[in-house]
Parts: structure tokens; C-alpha cells; sequence
């Protein structure tokens, strides 16, 4: 006879109030007493997903590793949430971590990663993961989170403007004309490019986004600037070490439209030159041609 199935049974309506107290104690980290009522709550007969996962999180933080263990498995052996599958498969991983079963924390990892696990964090942070941490086997589960996590991280095309990003020092091409700085991150997982623009010219600043749109498979830049200005520049394509999109506007009430280029010229050293259309493509003006040289560097 097991241990729970030793323990008096008790009516539906008294187990309920029982779970809620096992489920108090459980959030209070109160592994002990969480434990006491868990016990009075599940038998072996239950089918409490949840309920057998924080039994076995609290035998699990007691030390208990082999009825842990026991009760992830039942947890895994009811048919937990989808969420709540990868949840304990992952406490598996840990649990056998800790007590020096790589080949089993591994197992258990990849089984979590599989349905749905993207806890990047805890993978980095997590104690419980110390002891395998620097081994290959995790070092490749870890990059196989990440990726799954911050997919634009390993698509080649949301890579392409990377040589903007930094902070640099802008100067009208051809000079020595200090012009402005501009401070450009990688945001959103790797899926965008955020432009922080100051001109020395008055008090005018601006942002951009830019970011590799898959649905049509090219680059796009929404500008705003603090004078009220807005562009969007689309069709952006990186070729020939060079980003170029295109965009329209109006000039003088006129329709217009030009490219807007930037030049890839090594690690330290990008060309930003725009230039316009009023005459539908006969003539192009220059709008303005600037060179970013990377902060500290010289010009």
C-alpha cells in the first residue's frame, strides 16, 4: 500500500478547501506545511495535474528528490495543459541537473524544449542547472531555446543592417562639419533597429524603426522627428554592401520621390545619402549626404 493511498480519504467538497490551503502554503513557499496538505489532498487514484506538479515542487525543495520525481511523473501521467506540460518536464531537467544526472536532465530538457519551453532566463540563471551549465549538450539546448525565442536572431535578412548599429559621430560628407550623433540599438529580440537621431543644428531630434518585414520581404523605416516630420521608407533592400529603400513624399505641393541609401563602408564607417525626384525620375537633388564614423574613431 503507498503512502498516500494510506491516508483517510475525505469528501469532495473538504478536499477542495484542502487543495486551496495546500495551494496557499504552495505560494508562500511554505514547502512543509504545503506538503502536509497535498498529501491530505491527492490519492493515488487523483488525476489532479497540477496539484501532483507542486507535490512534487515541494518534496523537490525539501529534498525529496526521489518522490519528486515520482509525483512529476504523475503529474506528466494526467494529461497536464500543454503549459503546464513543459513546466514540469523542465523541473525534471533541474531536478536531475542538480543530483548529477546529465543524461537525464538533458533528456528531459530536450523533451520540454520540444513542447514549448523558451525560458532563456532560467536556463542562464537557474542554480539547479550549475553543474551542467558549460557542458555541450546544454550549451546547444540553450542555443536551440534561444533561437526558438528570438527567431530574428538566426534569420540571415533581419542581420543585414547591422552594421548600422552603435553610436557614432555624423559629419557632412567631405568635411569635418560635426552635424549631429546618433545612437543606434537592436531591439525587439534582434527583429529591429531603433534610430536615436540629435542634430546640433537647433534643438531637432528623431527616431526611426527599421526592420525586416517577411511579408513582403524587405526592409522598411518608419521616421518621426521632433518637428513634426514623418516618413516612411519601403522596398528597402541590403546588396553590394549597400542598404537602399525608396519613398515618396510631396515637396511644394509636388508629388516626389527618391532613394535613400546607406553605404556599408567597414566597422566603423557608414554613408547616409538621400536624394530627391520632383520631375518624375529626370533629375535627382541631393538631400542631404552624412557620414556616421563610430564614437571614439576618427573621421
Amino acid at each position: 500500500m503507498s503512502f498516500l493511498n494510506a491516508q483517510p480519504r475525505v469528501e469532495k467538497n473538504n478536499a477542495q478547501t484542502i487543495l486551496q490551503i495546500a495551494d496557499s502554503f504552495y505560494y508562500q513557499s511554505d514547502w512543509k506545511s504545503a506538503k502536509e496538505n497535498y498529501v491530505k489532498y491527492l490519492q493515488d487514484t487523483s488525476t489532479n495535474a497540477m496539484a501532483w506538479n507542486r507535490f512534487g515542487y515541494s518534496n523537490n525543495n525539501l529534498g525529496l528528490y526521489d518522490e519528486s520525481v515520482k509525483d512529476y511523473e504523475r503529474s506528466l501521467s494526467n494529461n497536464p495543459s500543454p503549459q503546464l506540460k513543459f513546466i514540469v518536464e523542465s523541473r525534471l531537467a533541474k531536478l536531475y541537473a542538480k543530483t548529477n544526472k546529465e543524461d537525464k536532465s538533458i533528456s528531459w530538457l530536450e523533451k520540454a524544449i520540444g513542447d514549448g519551453y523558451t525560458n532563456i532566463r532560467e536556463m542562464d540563471s537557474s542554480t539547479d542547472f550549475a553543474a551542467i551549465r558549460n557542458t555541450q549538450a546544454f550549451k546547444d539546448a540553450r542555443q536551440k531555446v534561444f533561437t526558438i525565442a528570438y527567431p530574428c536572431s538566426a534569420n540571415p535578412h533581419s542581420r543585414q543592417f547591422d552594421f548600422w548599429i552603435g553610436e557614432w559621430d555624423v559629419y557632412q560628407t567631405g568635411t569635418k562639419n560635426l552635424v549631429g550623433h546618433s545612437i543606434i540599438q537592436s531591439i525587439s529580440g534582434g527583429c529591429a533597429i531603433l534610430e536615436n537621431w540629435t542634430s546640433l543644428a537647433g534643438a531637432h531630434n528623431g527616431k526611426s524603426i527599421n526592420y525586416y518585414d517577411t511579408t513582403v520581404k524587405y526592409w522598411e523605416q518608419d521616421w518621426v522627428g521632433s518637428s513634426g516630420d514623418i516618413q516612411r521608407f519601403t522596398n528597402g533592400k541590403y546588396e553590394n554592401e549597400k542598404m537602399t529603400f525608396a519613398y515618396t513624399t510631396t515637396q511644394n505641393g509636388q508629388k516626389a520621390f527618391g532613394n535613400f541609401i546607406f553605404y556599408n563602408l567597414g566597422p566603423d564607417k557608414v554613408r547616409q545619402f538621400q536624394d530627391i525626384s520632383v520631375d518624375d525620375g529626370k533629375t535627382f537633388q541631393v538631400s542631404y549626404d552624412f557620414t556616421y564614423i563610430r564614437k571614439n574613431k576618427t573621421y
